[in-house]
């Protein structure tokens, strides 16, 4: 009996344990869940820091230009004729005169034997009319009939050759092949396009239209900036229209890119920002400190922090650019000289971060 009431109190003493364990348990998770979390420190964002420098600049005006070869064609068949060789492959390099496409000419190789053949029954007729006429054996009229026929058979050698040479075609100029798709065997109709060459000099055009109001200003010579990947490339104007177009009033106009990048390619489309007017004042800043959004360009300029003074808060400004001179952009309205920008690391900004200049713009006196 007293066994009995001994493993009673012992169960009893174990529920109790286990029941008072899980109590504290509960009750210590809820203790933690019910603490507030706190949020990690702040850290600054590292970025570069700029001045807004006093400038003096022009008036600009921005357009859309095409990129263009400096040497293109078509490459298209002069003659009906069936394919015998292509000596080149889609997209591939070729030299100036390299044999591109051949024709099949067998019948006109045939009929220029034949032609040869007969010029030199020809030439050698004439040669004895030649003779006879000046011992006074043949009349005038038989030694010119005796030159004409030579002609006749030299205009028909010529004719024959250049239908085998306009069945041969070579490339005109150092140039990169388009897509094709042409293979031996194939009926070529006329002027039919095989592909499109585009030259590897290194330079290209772009054309662009510029309003009436700004062509009056710009002259061949005059550098534009043309905007790749938001990299300023400097180009000169070659060449203006002679007239304006009769319905928009602007004015095509052509420049000429020196060392293109790879990435430009002819066809592309680019942004043209150019200068005209007279100077006026402004600012410039780093062309990697300007920012662009659907309601328009903006920069980061810096402000003290309201409660500690001591830390620079970045802010919004939205501004008007200019001009692009040598990876500065001038900025006309929204900018004052001494200004400080976010040029380097704008990207990776926003609006009230904590922000510090490098390490060596501190340590630079």
């Amino acid at each position: 009996m007293r066994s009995i009431w001994t493993n009673i109190i012992a169960s009893i003493l174990l529920i109790a344990a286990v029941g008072g364990s899980v109590g504290l348990i509960v009750y210590m998770r809820h203790r933690m869940d019910s603490q507030p979390i706190q949020p990690p420190a702040e850290s600054p964002e590292i970025v570069s820091f700029s001045k807004a420098e006093v400038v003096e600049t022009r008036a600009s005006a921005t357009a859309i230009g095409t990129v263009l070869a400096t040497q293109y064609i078509q490459l298209r068949t002069e003659l009906v004729g069936t394919v015998s060789e292509v000596n080149f492959k889609p997209g591939e390099t070729v030299r100036k005169d390299q044999v591109l496409v051949k024709l099949d000419t067998r019948v006109e190789d045939a009929q220029l034997e034949s032609a040869k053949a007969a010029l030199g029954i020809a030439q050698s007729t004439y040669e004895r009319s030649k003779q006879a006429w000046q011992a006074k054996a043949i009349s005038e009229l038989e030694f010119e009939q005796a030159n004409a026929l030579l002609q006749q058979a030299n205009a028909e050698v010529s004719r024959l050759e250049a239908i085998i040479a306009k069945k041969t075609l070579r490339a005109p100029f150092d140039a990169k092949a388009g897509l094709f798709d042409l293979q031996p065997g194939q009926y070529m109709p006329e002027g039919t396009v095989i592909t499109m060459l585009q030259g590897t000099e290194a330079a290209v055009y772009v054309d662009f239209m510029m309003p009436q109001s700004v062509a009056d200003y710009v002259r061949n010579g005059d550098v534009v900036q043309l905007i790749h990947f938001d990299k300023p490339l400097p180009a000169s104007i070659i060449a203006i229209d002679s007239q304006a177009d009769k319905i928009t009033r602007n004015v095509l106009a052509r420049c000429l890119l020196k060392d293109p990048p790879e990435s430009l390619q002819p066809n592309d489309s680019v942004k043209v920002e150019m200068a005209y007017g007279p100077l006026i004042p402004a600012v410039k800043i780093p062309y990697s400190a300007l920012r662009s959004a659907p309601t328009g360009p903006y920069v980061f300029t810096t402000e003290p922090d309201e409660k500690e003074p001591e830390k620079q808060r970045a802010k919004m400004r939205s501004v008007q650019p200019g001009r692009s001179i040598d990876g500065f952009v001038t900025i006309l309205r929204g900018l004052e000289a001494g200004e400080t920008v976010v040029s380097d690391g704008s990207f990776k900004i926003r609006p009230a971060l904590w922000v510090m200049p490098k390490p060596e713009e501190v340590a630079a006196p």
